[in-house]
């Protein structure tokens, strides 16, 4: 790095730990923040100089970039928690009943604001999915809030996507190296699909992240477009219809481990489908041309048995034969 670049760098880091710092100083004069979440977020002003410091110092030119990101990482982080705490927005959506009462206020625009909010939750609000679902089944039915939260889900998984395609490759490149994301492509190539297949298919894994790093990789618009319109309906309908039975295990005492090993579960499907997925691949591609070659032959068998042959058209001494019919 050059010495204007160095000096850049370093007030890029300067004012956003001091943006930090003034967030945060405020969002403890007017709330009630627990006394170690201050402790903890005052001091990482400590590791964060110190690094930052050798980083310059040293002109660790990836360093400096992992800085700087930290830095405005913590500046967004503070104003979030302080919106939060402003509009008390955790114990106003904190149960399926709160959202479904925010919903009934809305009357006939309660679909719309309910395919908005399933939209928010899978690209900035970190709503889990069940909640909304749960409250939409309670409002609108399970069929309705199938296809309203598919639109807003789906709709929000391509508006992710996108930000990983345009943003999130040149994020990559930009703090871990051009060599460093060619790795990790030649590692996820062929694996991408039914890894990322398999993972939204669970309500476990963070949707927003997930579209992210599929925007990361080879695969096309079409292609994860697709895998949206087949997962994402079958997750919902999994959400809604096990949601009883989900909701009865305590996250306390036996239900821990019962937790643990769905979780598990989960997690070995995951890595099965990742450690295996070039047979898994291979073997889906050997089924649809086996079965688009049976739907062919029998497609080919129909037109040879309607249409007459030269051969049979021979068989008769004249066109105006009356034997000259296929029957």
């Amino acid at each position: 790095m050059t010495l204007k670049s160095r000096i850049i760098s370093s007030i890029i880091i300067m004012l956003a730990i001091v943006a930090f710092n003034v967030v945060f100083f405020v969002t403890t004069i007017n709330f009630d923040v627990n006394f170690y979440v201050r402790i903890v977020c005052f001091a990482l002003n400590v590791p964060l100089i110190i690094a930052s410091s050798i980083a310059l110092g040293l002109n660790y030119h990836q360093m400096v970039r992992w800085m700087i990101s930290a830095s405005i990482i913590l500046f967004i982080a503070a104003i979030a928690y302080l919106l939060i705490l402003k509009f008390d927005l955790y114990s106003k959506f904190d149960s399926a009943q709160k959202i479904e009462i925010f919903l009934t206020k809305y009357g006939a625009w309660a679909g719309l604001i309910f395919i908005v909010i399933q939209f928010l939750q899978v690209t900035v609000v970190p709503l889990p999915g069940a909640l909304t679902t749960v409250a939409g089944v309670a409002l609108f039915g399970v069929w309705k809030t199938l296809l309203y939260s598919s639109i807003g889900i789906i709709s929000g998984s391509l508006f992710a996507f996108f930000l990983g395609r345009k943003f999130g490759i040149k994020l990559m490149v930009w703090l871990c190296g051009k060599r460093v994301y060619d790795k990790y492509k030649k590692f996820a190539k062929g694996r991408d699909k039914i890894v990322l297949t398999m993972m939204f298919l669970f309500p476990f894994f963070p949707d927003d992240i997930l579209c992210i790093a599929a925007g990361m990789t080879n695969m096309t618009y079409w292609q994860f477009f697709i895998i949206m319109l087949i997962t994402r309906p079958l997750n919902i309908l999994m959400m809604e219809g096990a949601f009883k039975g989900i909701t009865a295990i305590p996250l306390t005492g036996y239900g821990i481990p019962i937790w643990i090993a769905i979780i598990s579960v989960a997690l070995i499907v995951v890595v099965i489908a990742f450690k295996y997925s070039d047979k898994i691949e291979g073997a889906m591609i050997k089924f649809f041309d086996k079965t688009s070659s049976i739907f062919a032959r029998k497609r080919k068998k129909k037109a040879d048995d309607i249409e007459p042959t030269m051969e049979q058209y021979s068989l008769s001494k004249s066109c105006y034969d009356k034997d000259n019919v296929i029957k």
